[in-house]
């Protein structure tokens, strides 16, 4: 059974967002933006050997990875080791965003919190559409193996002390961990915002002399590149490449000399030299890596390419862990007692599409007509957009990134397929302050269109999936943040004495729905209610409409126990528990609205010693009570199915006896 417990003993003998848009101050430009009296930079590598400036005894021959982006992508299988990549990768996420992603935030013993995991897994499926992020910037950090920032990684340094990131193969596991790791980070807030600053202030003469003044100065804190395509105004087929020497080529023009993951040097086939063309005079560039490859290209208003510096995805050194970390954490809840006075981060909501697809999002206005369509957000409708950087020429859409603060519009989001992957499903994922939502298992045929609603409530996250063509539900799920609550309570017993202990119960919670037939113009929805702590679903489609729903639990117990008065001892136990309630054929009537109480589905520890506890998790079996209320949905099945609790007494209840899955680490 998923049941770990951990036991430790400390003997002490002696005792013991308002009328400005969240991103005009959010959005700053970074610390690299050029200023006039950088302009004479050019001017400095013409007398230079060669008329170049590079990185310091940096060679694509010995310091690029000699295997290929395609080729780490194709190697990589989470599938074959989940829990080895999730323990991993735990450590991360508390290093970014602090121990509030443990459930009771217990960095020594974590456990993540639903939320927590379903974020790191939906994101580790990102790395299907290519990596070259994480390999850009690894290649960096093994070019300049400074302190490592990862304990984990520190065994992996030293092995490679003395030899070369070329012969490295692309099977190693803590290899393959440290490149995710810095591949998620093109992501996280603070990297994509300074990222963005870049690509929307900077021309791409500003951005060539931003590169010198790191070549020039001998600075060790370099550049990755990101550059892109924009077709029909959308950003795509983003890709990194590591910048290590430039060129003057005369006449105002420079080529950037890169490292490009997709072709290792020293392959007979694949090209050398690889570079970016710079034209100062016509503040243009063009990377097009073979003949046959797609071009890149831009120029002073296209907002095509940027640079994010190296130092931008490193916490500060030596920082110990806390209750936030120095990134922000887009699933985590807003109220984090840090024990010390900082200024809030401002939460967002993050919509992201795990595949292939071109990703739209509207506001929905109930009152519109059906012939005027709002137009899409944009970066000036106060939205980040953060594009995605795989380096395959993958149609992966950016992420819509929302200030919290505009919760409970409803948002339209239009998927469509594209013909570059017509056999591929997809995930779209909705994050916000203390909940991920998931649609998993989306098959988008090429030109097909796909309309779904999504509600980001201050109380949970709300979606709606509306039915293009009569099809089987994907999994639909909501996966919450954690809850805590501390209290105290005498322990003792006749055989132990006088005892005290100090109990925190943490808990978290997640759900999952599939398995309903839903035919074409048909609505489903699903919410979250974490005020009154209740998990809503229903339909439109003709009744009795039945589904699969699995409720997953987990939970830390943290005892500290204090055995004696005068001179007392003091033991402390963890104790966590995993399960997963699944219930087949939940039905639902028309005209209803079905909800689930999950709080009382966990074992409530109330004040029973660690041995009954471990007792009733063993011996426990739990059917799943569901209860009805009248659903008021619109008549219009292009809109929200809103879940709205009716305040009153259920009109039924039902309960289905379902089966409980158990396990551990």
């Amino acid at each position: 059974m998923l049941l770990t417990t951990y036991i430790t003993v400390q003997l002490l003998p002696y005792g013991a967002l308002a009328a400005v848009s969240p991103w005009a101050t959010r959005l700053q430009a970074p610390t690299v933006a050029p200023t006039t009296n950088r302009s004479n930079r050019l001017a400095q590598i013409e007398p230079l050997p060669g008329g170049s400036v590079a990185l310091p005894n940096f060679d694509p021959a010995v310091n690029g990875f000699q295997f290929s982006n395609q080729e780490l992508t194709q190697a990589i299988d989470i599938a074959r080791n989940p829990q080895a990549w999730e323990e991993v990768l735990t450590e991360q996420l508390q290093q970014l965003f602090g121990t509030q992603v443990c459930i009771g935030g217990e960095s020594t013993t974590c456990v993540l919190t639903a939320a927590a995991q379903s974020w790191l897994q939906t994101q580790l499926g990102r790395m299907n559409q290519g990596l070259s992020e994480g390999m850009a910037a690894a290649v960096l950090d093994l070019w300049q193996p400074s302190q490592p920032r990862l304990p984990w990684w520190q065994r992996l340094v030293n092995a490679l002390l003395g030899s070369t990131v070329f012969g490295l193969v692309r099977t190693l596991f803590d290899l393959q961990t440290f490149i995710a790791n810095l591949f998620l980070m093109q992501g996280v807030t603070e990297v994509a915002q300074q990222t963005q600053a870049v690509r929307d202030t900077f021309t791409p003469t500003q951005i060539l002399r931003s590169l010198l003044g790191v070549f020039l100065g001998g600075s060790l804190d370099p550049f990755t590149m990101g550059v892109y395509r924009r077709l029909e105004g959308a950003l795509t087929e983003g890709h990194s490449l590591t910048p290590y020497r430039v060129e003057d080529r005369g006449s105002g023009k420079y080529w950037v000399y890169v490292y490009d993951s997709n072709y290792p040097a020293g392959r007979p086939n694949n090209p050398t030299d690889l570079h970016v063309e710079f034209d100062t005079q016509a503040d243009t560039w063009t990377y097009q890596p073979t003949a046959s490859s797609p071009v890149f290209e831009g120029d002073g208003q296209s907002k095509t390419l940027d640079l994010t510096q190296r130092s931008w995805r490193q916490p500060p050194a030596d920082q110990p862990l806390a209750a936030t970390g120095p990134f922000t954490c887009p699933f985590c809840g807003v109220k984090v007692e840090t024990g010390a006075e900082t200024e809030p981060k401002a939460a967002t909501v993050d919509i992201t599409l795990i595949g292939e697809g071109v990703l739209t999002v509207t506001p929905y206005e109930e009152s519109a007509s059906s012939d005027l369509s709002p137009p899409a957000l944009s970066s000036q409708d106060a939205v980040e957009l953060v594009p995605f950087k795989g380096g395959l020429n993958r149609d992966v859409p950016a992420s819509y990134r929302l200030p919290a603060d505009q919760s409970g519009q409803p948002l339209q989001v239009t998927l469509t397929g594209v013909a570059t992957a017509p056999s591929q499903t997809a995930t779209l994922q909705l994050t916000g302050p203390g909940y991920t939502a998931n649609v998993d298992e989306l098959r988008l045929d090429p030109s097909q269109t796909l309309t779904l609603f999504l509600v980001a409530n201050a109380t949970g996250p709300e979606i709606t999936l509306v039915a293009n063509q009569a099809t089987d539900l994907p999994h639909l799920s909501i996966n919450l943040t954690d809850e805590t609550r501390t209290y105290q309570f005498n322990s003792s017993t006749p055989e132990t004495g006088f005892s005290l202990t100090d109990r925190q119960v943490s808990k978290s919670s997640g759900f999952d729905l599939s398995g309903l037939k839903l035919p074409a113009g048909q609505r489903v929805a699903l919410a979250a209610k974490t005020d009154l702590k209740r998990f809503y679903f229903a339909d439109d489609a003709p009744p009795p409409s039945r589904y699969a729903l699995t409720v997953k639990n987990r939970i830390v117990i943290k005892d500290r126990i204090q055995l004696g008065e005068r001179q007392p001892d003091f033991v402390n136990y963890t104790l966590a528990y995993d399960e997963e309630m699944r219930a087949s054929g939940v039905q639902i009537e028309s005209q209803r609205q079905a909800f689930f109480d999950y709080d009382p589905t966990f074992i409530d520890p109330a004040e029973l010693p660690r041995q009954t506890l471990l007792e009733a998790f063993d011996q426990r079996d739990f059917p799943i009570a569901i209860a009805y209320e009248p659903l008021v949905a619109s008549s219009d099945g292009q809109s929200p199915l809103r879940l709205v609790p009716s305040g009153g007494e259920p009109v039924g209840r039902r309960v289905f006896q379902g089966s409980l899955q158990k396990g551990g680490k």
